[in-house]
């Protein structure tokens, strides 16, 4: 039982971290991105493909530690209260993740003021996207009734940033909360190669070009709501790399060179999306 919990652990914790840079750097290597990422690194590539592999065994320690708080759930909605003096904030995480993956982005905020968080949860297995999807809109739709009139700003990390934008990108078409801002991290736009490794069919959707992708990539934000796109450049999840590039009219913002569920605990990242959410929302109200 120990030997078997022990390999379990190396594969968690080494194996996995590792096998997914050596994909990366094979797919970066047979692309132009090799050049791309010697010129933004200062040709320190490989510097930065081991921070990034660093990175994620330190992130696999954090989202195993963290997993359980998923069942606090006063962590996740706040209790009632009136208007704030910032706008909610809707946070929704990626796959094979659940609403724990932002307890570190809930201090950061809650200290900046955004006391009325929530974080939407959601099962990777037994849904497909558009399911998914619906469940979002009515969770939005319910938790709108605590603040009535008012606009939201939307957080989503890898899929959940899918989620986030096919929301958005429906603007008035539905009776659920308008958007303030919408904010992306590590979001796979055009999907990506890596799901063929994904367990489950909503993994598998999520193909680079895939027939899903290619009907999300159709519908767009309306150009008066500020979109960011926060990625890594070595991340280790999404590839090809340029799968993390947003539609045209966003803006773009990378991170230091950190795993693909780094950028949940990375405090310098989390602080650069507090700053262009604060931006964002200023750029809405002007």
């Amino acid at each position: 039982m120990i030997f078997i919990l022990f390999l379990i652990l190396i594969t968690v914790f080494l194996f996995f971290p590792l096998s997914t840079y050596i994909l990366f750097w094979y797919e970066t290597a047979n692309s132009a991105y090799k050049e791309e990422l010697a010129r933004i690194s200062s040709n320190k590539t490989r510097g930065w493909i081991m921070r990034g592999l660093v990175s994620s065994i330190l992130s696999n320690l954090a989202v195993i530690g963290c997993y359980p708080l998923v069942l606090v759930r006063n962590l996740w909605r706040p209790g009632s209260g009136g208007k704030g003096a910032a706008p909610p904030v809707i946070l929704i995480h990626g796959l094979y993740h659940n609403a724990s993956a932002w307890i570190r982005f809930r201090g950061a905020l809650k200290r900046d003021g955004y006391d009325r968080l929530y974080a939407f949860n959601y099962k990777s297995f037994g849904y497909d996207f558009h399911e998914i999807f619906r469940k979002l809109e009515q969770w939005i739709t319910e938790i709108g009734r605590d603040f009535p009139g008012e606009e939201i700003i939307l957080v989503g990390h890898s899929m959940g940033g899918l989620l986030a934008k096919a929301y958005a990108a429906k603007g008035d078409a539905f009776q659920g909360p308008p958007v303030k801002a919408l904010i992306t991290l590590g979001t796979p736009f055009r999907g990506s190669k890596m799901v063929v490794f994904g367990m489950g069919a909503l993994g598998k959707s999520l193909a680079w070009d895939g027939h899903l992708i290619q009907e999300l990539q159709s519908k767009q934000v309306p150009s008066g709501v500020p979109c960011v796109a926060f990625y890594s450049p070595v991340d280790n999840l999404v590839l090809p790399p340029e799968s993390l590039k947003p539609p045209a009219g966003w803006r773009e913002e990378q991170t230091d060179p950190i795993c693909h569920v780094a950028m949940l605990y990375h405090g310098p990242t989390i602080r650069r999306v507090l700053e262009r959410m604060k931006t964002a929302v200023v750029s809405s109200e002007a």
